[in-house]
């Protein structure tokens, strides 16, 4: 006996949102490149450098810098379509994609790092609140936010249309005025190349042809903006988990924490 088609597309909607579960969270991937440390003037921040061994009274992590030509727009075609019944502009979205992403970031990132034990506070872009003298300060630039193809990533994986977020970390030794640069390193992350809804639907599924097969996918695909946009919150926030896991290893090699709380760090090279 046949299976209505408003039946065979919801099995075929809970193996969809199933894949996407795991594609989300089971292939991501995120890692960290240290870099070396550039200090232009010494003889300007004698007394900071002095201070980086002694423990810093505030760690505070400001959302990162970015440029709006740094973030591209999920390229699907179904999204495409929507924005041209958008009223916001093409910039006005990306500024809202970075600055979500930046504020994943640091909101992560000094989550973890109080939880370790270490005075982290969240700065935001518009906040204009002073640092503590003896302050620690993490901040950094947003260097590539594309959310790829949402759709192809979905239905098809294996890296294809895969999301992105690159950044660049500077973490400042404040203190008596002086600002000296002690660390500095970049992450990647990416969604990773794990095979997508099409290579996980079962037999009977796919014999319904590759018409049934997208408009399923479609749907799920455009069931809100949360599965677009969770994408990329959930990048930003393994990126925070890293950067906070990399002054972590930084605060036990100079004695603020046990090393037995320090968290290890995914590595490309240094």
């Amino acid at each position: 006996m046949s299976l209505p088609l408003t039946q065979i597309r919801s099995y075929a909607g809970i193996s969809i949102y199933a894949a996407l579960a795991a594609i989300l969270a089971g292939c991501a991937k995120v890692s960290v490149t240290p870099q070396g440390v550039q200090q232009p003037n010494p003889a300007f921040v004698v007394h900071a450098l002095k201070a980086e061994s002694l423990p810093p009274t505030q760690l505070a992590v400001r959302d990162f810098d970015f440029s709006p030509e740094a973030v591209t727009e999920n390229r699907a075609p179904l999204h495409r379509t929507t924005d041209l019944l958008r009223s916001s502009s093409a910039d006005q979205r990306r500024v809202e994609i970075g600055r979500d992403a930046a504020a994943v970031i640091s909101k992560q990132a000094a989550k973890r790092l109080a939880a370790i034990g270490l005075p982290a506070t969240r700065i935001p872009s518009d906040s204009d609140a002073p640092l503590y003298d003896n302050s620690l300060l993490v901040t950094g630039q947003l260097l590539d936010v594309d959310e790829g193809n949402r759709l192809t990533r979905v239905a098809i994986g294996l890296g294809a249309g895969e999301s992105r977020l690159d950044t660049e970390v500077h973490v400042y030794r404040v203190l008596n005025g002086e600002k000296a640069e002690v660390l500095t390193f970049t992450t990647h992350a990416d969604s990773g190349k794990m095979p997508g809804v099409l290579a996980s639907m079962g037999v009977g599924e796919l014999v319904l042809g590759p018409i049934t097969a997208m408009a399923a996918i479609e749907d799920a695909a455009s069931s809100g903006q949360k599965i677009y946009s969770s994408q990329i919150e959930f990048l930003a926030a393994q990126t925070g988990d890293q950067v906070a896991n990399y002054l972590s290893q930084y605060s036990a090699d100079h004695g603020w924490i046990p090393y037995s709380k320090a968290k290890p760090v995914k590595l490309v090279a240094g």
